[in-house]
C-alpha cells in the first residue's frame, strides 16, 4: 500500500477535481481550528482510515463505560503512522472522554528476506522500509515502540505492558507469515483485553497493478486462516462503509473489525438511532 500511495498523488489530485467531497475533505484537513467533529465527519485527516478506526474505537468505549483504550500498529515503518496516532490522542479524549495508548510493533531493521511464496516475493524484499529508530524515537511523544520480532514481542505484549482494552489495529505487515504472527495477539483466551468489536485497518490488500492481491497469499490469506481456525471470533469487512462517508472513500475496502462472540459485552446494545 505504500507504494501505491506514492504513486496515485497525481491520480487522486485528478479526481479531486471530479469529487467536490474530497476537495472540501482536503480544505478542512489544512484549515487551522476546525471542530474535531467536523473533521471527522469529512474524513480530513492525513490518513483518515486511523481516524475512523480510533474514533469509532473511541465511540464504542464510551458507551460501554470503558475510559482507556490501546490503539496498535503493526509495521511501523518510518513512523509516520504512529505519530499520526498520537495526533488523535488528546482529540479523543477531549471528545469522548476517553484515554488513549499507543503502540508500534516493529522488527526495526526494514523488511526481512520473505519465507515463500505466500510472502509475495514479487512485491516485497529484504530491507525495505527501514526505520531510523534514533529519530522516531525522538519524534514520539508518547506511543510506546516495540521492537524485534512479532512472533517474540506479541507473546510478552500483555504481561509487559498491560494495556487497556485494544480497540483498533492496523495491520502493516506486508507479509503472510508476520500477519500470522501479529494475529496471535487476537488468540488470546482473555477476550475481555479487546473492546468486543475492535476495529482493524488491512493495510496491503490494494496495491498497484501489479500487485494482485488474492485470498491465496499475503495478508488476506493469513485472515482468512485466522478466521478458519476461530470459531468464537472473526475478522470480517465492514459492509456499506464506502456509502456511510460524506467524501469519497477510497479505503472503505481495507478496514474490518475484529468480532469476539464470546465477549461478556458483545451483546449490550449500543444502537444510537434505536427509540
Amino acid at each position: 500500500m505504500k507504494r501505491i500511495v506514492r504513486r496515485s498523488l497525481l491520480w487522486r489530485g485528478l479526481q479531486a477535481l471530479y469529487s467536490p467531497g474530497r476537495v472540501v475533505s482536503k480544505l478542512v484537513e489544512i484549515t487551522p481550528f476546525m471542530p474535531f467533529s467536523l473533521k471527522c465527519a469529512l474524513d480530513a485527516f492525513p490518513r483518515p482510515y486511523y481516524a475512523y478506526g480510533v474514533v469509532q474505537a473511541a465511540r464504542l468505549a464510551q458507551k460501554l463505560d470503558i475510559k482507556e483504550i490501546a490503539v496498535i500498529e503493526f509495521g511501523v515503518g518510518t513512523g509516520r503512522g504512529l505519530i499520526e496516532l498520537e495526533s488523535l490522542q488528546e482529540q479523543i479524549t477531549g471528545q469522548f472522554d476517553v484515554a488513549l495508548r499507543v503502540f508500534g510493533f516493529d522488527l526495526g531493521d526494514g523488511l526481512p528476506a520473505p519465507k515463500d511464496v505466500r510472502d509475495c516475493p514479487y512485491l516485497f524484499r529484504r530491507g525495505l522500509y527501514r526505520m531510523e529508530k534514533d529519530t522516531l524515537q525522538k519524534r514520539l511523544k508518547h506511543a510506546t515502540l516495540i521492537l524485534g520480532d512479532v512472533q517474540d514481542t506479541v507473546e510478552r505484549f500483555f504481561s509487559a505492558y498491560s494495556p487497556p482494552p485494544i480497540g483498533f489495529i492496523c495491520f502493516d505487515m506486508d507479509y503472510y507469515s508476520s500477519t500470522v504472527s501479529a494475529l496471535q495477539m487476537l488468540k488470546t483466551t482473555h477476550i475481555e483485553r479487546f473492546l468486543p468489536r475492535t476495529l482493524c485497518y488491512l493495510d496491503d490488500i490494494v496495491g498497484p497493478d501489479e500487485a494482485c492481491h488474492s485470498e491465496y497469499s499475503g495478508e488476506l490469506l493469513a485472515i482468512n486462516e485466522f478466521n478458519s481456525a476461530a470459531e468464537d471470533r472473526k475478522i470480517a469487512k465492514i459492509h456499506g462503509l464506502a456509502h456511510k462517508r460524506i467524501a469519497e472513500c477510497y479505503w472503505a475496502d481495507q478496514m474490518y473489525a475484529l468480532h469476539l462472540f464470546s465477549h461478556p459485552q458483545y451483546n449490550r446494545f449500543v444502537d444510537p438511532e434505536a427509540i
